[in-house]
């Protein structure tokens, strides 16, 4: 079912930030919609954490039945039309504008999926929090929580500054006690798209 409130506020918003149309692409709608589907053929997270989630557009429709959701991204003009204009009727979702390597949270605590579908635009998810700065890395402190990456090869687009080029290299980019369930590709017009699917132990 089409959230009609929200398809008409996307139209009326799109008309100053035309990047709000990109962030529904068909390439970024049919790597989303796989993510989203493998995802739900092993869980059912209600308490989602979202890396790098820029408007959100497509996954937190996708998860709105979920108890929390939970998008973080640096852009703070992002995270505004998203709050504000965008998802202001959704109650479950709390934006929050930060660098996601900047703090443990608490509301990582809680969360039982953590999805990062911009992992080519930031450190790679074995930075997340490593020890020894840290008494406890971040991954080990919610074990038992799921994760769903992606990255892609698109070396030449401005912004991508840790791609990867195959499903192999995104894999050593895991933390130690990642769990790889699902791996999978998705080729598009610009390059291929890598997705990873687990657990952490």
């Amino acid at each position: 079912m089409i959230d009609l409130e929200l398809f008409k506020k996307i139209v009326k918003e799109a008309r100053n930030r035309p990047d709000i149309l990109d962030s529904y692409s068909p390439n970024q709608f049919k790597t989303k919609d796989r993510l989203v589907s493998l995802v739900k053929s092993i869980t059912s997270p209600k308490q989602i954490i979202i890396f790098g989630g820029w408007y959100g557009s497509i996954l937190i429709p996708a998860f709105k039945n979920a108890d929390k959701i939970t998008l973080i991204d640096k852009d703070i003009d992002v995270i505004s039309i998203a709050k504000n204009r965008l998802f202001d009727h959704y109650k479950n979702v709390e934006f929050i504008s930060d660098d996601i390597f900047n703090q443990f949270r608490d509301q990582y605590k809680k969360a039982d999926l953590f999805i990062n579908t911009s992992c080519e635009h930031m450190k790679s998810m074995r930075e997340w929090g490593p020890a020894p700065k840290y008494k406890n890395p971040w991954p080990k402190r919610i074990s038992g929580s799921y994760f769903a990456f992606t990255s892609n090869n698109m070396y030449d687009i401005e912004g991508h500054i840790n791609c990867v080029s195959s499903i192999q290299e995104f894999k050593k980019q895991l933390p130690e006690n990642a769990n790889v369930l699902i791996e999978d590709e998705i080729e598009d017009d610009r390059g291929i798209r890598f997705i990873l699917i687990g657990k952490y132990e």
